[in-house]
Parts: structure tokens; C-alpha cells; sequence
């Protein structure tokens, strides 16, 4: 089955949407998935965002206006976790000990999508992935 939809990693919404650490080739694919409403991120991202800008691990300013600009500006469909996936990531193998990215591969799988990450512990899981 061709994979159509394809769920960030925190970081790759941070780095598409900053335009930092990723390729040209990266940004202009992602660019195209996006206008045909392929690109998904999960709520919990932001949350994510939110914990690494207040410990000052990445900058971006106004997280609620980072989100209401990309809501209000691109075709990427935001998508809330379920208690199934959050119930899934528990279960998952204990490869990886972020809840973060238990869940995100939680969802991936739910929503049969490419996982795009660089993180290389997510290797060890079951879920299709992108390399950035």
C-alpha cells in the first residue's frame, strides 16, 4: 500500500516550518505534500514545542502564534491523539522512553503514514519511516 500521508516529528515541524537544518529538497517536497493535504501534525507537537522553547532548547517566539500561522497558513491537518493511541503507546517496545514519540508512532500507525523523523531510536519500531 503506497503511503500517502506522512506525520512529523516535532522537530521536522520545527525545521519545514523554520526553514532550518533541512535541505532545499526537503522543504520543496514537504512544500508539495502539504498543498495536497498530505502533511499531518499531531496536537501534541505543540505541547512539545511549548516544553522545549520554555527550557530554552529551541527559539520561537509566541508558540500560540507559531500554531495559529501555520493552522491559518498551510493545508497541514492537525490531528489530537485518542485514548487508543495513548493506551498503544504504552505497549509499544521499550526501544524509545520518550512519551512523545511513542505516541507519534502510536498515530503514524493509526493513520497508516510515514513517520518523518532523524531521530535514529525510531528505527527499532514498527512504523514506516521518512529520513530527513
Amino acid at each position: 500500500m503506497k503511503k500517502e500521508h506522512y506525520l512529523f516529528d516535532t522537530h521536522a515541524l520545527i525545521f519545514w516550518s523554520t526553514r532550518e537544518f533541512v535541505s532545499d529538497e526537503f522543504i520543496d517536497f514537504f512544500d508539495e505534500q502539504m498543498k495536497q493535504g498530505y502533511v499531518l501534525v499531531s496536537s501534541i507537537s505543540f505541547w512539545e514545542t511549548a516544553l522545549l522553547a520554555k527550557k530554552g532548547k529551541i527559539q520561537i517566539g509566541d508558540i500560540h502564534e507559531w500554531k495559529s500561522g501555520l493552522s491559518e497558513n498551510t493545508r497541514i491537518r492537525i490531528i489530537d491523539p485518542t485514548a487508543s493511541e495513548m493506551i498503544d503507546s504504552v505497549f509499544l517496545p521499550n526501544c524509545h522512553k520518550d512519551p512523545f514519540d511513542r505516541l507519534l508512532i502510536a498515530q503514524a500507525n493509526r493513520y497508516q503514514a510515514m513517520f518523518v523523523t532523524k531521530d535514529e531510536k525510531i528505527k527499532d519500531y514498527e512504523v514506516e519511516i521518512f529520513w530527513i
